[in-house]
């Protein structure tokens, strides 16, 4: 079932969803662990908007390497 909400997930809140789901059709051990803590510190990254950072920081960064290292 799928609300409205859905279209309006951001990408990282999309992966830890993902993964969230994926851990749980595993058996509790060490690959189910390692799902649940990929899946917290991704929404972690998308409450504190680092994702939408990471954008304007590339795009500023483009070209701008041999301004910061000159020859």
């Amino acid at each position: 079932m799928k609300n409205s909400s859905d279209e309006a997930m951001t990408p990282l809140k999309q992966h830890a969803v993902d993964a969230l789901r994926r851990a749980r059709k595993l058996p509790v051990g060490p690959h189910r662990n390692d799902l649940r803590q990929l899946a917290m510190g991704l929404r972690r990254l998308d409450r504190e908007g680092i994702g939408r950072n990471f954008h304007h920081r590339e795009a500023g960064l483009q070209g701008g390497a041999e301004a910061r290292y000159p020859g």
